[in-house]
């Protein structure tokens, strides 16, 4: 199973590459197909990190 700290260098490298594609204008899809993965990717970080600190609070009781 994937660490934390391996699926935020994940998300990372999802968002770098998305935002490279909206930038560059790739013709792999639209803007609005890599528009759409960012913003799943920021969903994916805030529960990823939200559940990170959930955890870290749990360890430490």
């Amino acid at each position: 199973m994937i660490q934390s700290y391996d699926r935020l260098k994940v998300y990372a490298a999802m968002g770098f590459l998305s935002l490279a594609m909206i930038v560059l204008g790739n013709p792999i899809g639209n803007s609005g197909t890599w528009f759409g993965a960012m913003v799943m990717i920021g969903l994916g970080l805030w529960i990823e990190l939200s559940d990170y600190y959930d955890e870290d609070e749990e360890e430490q009781d």
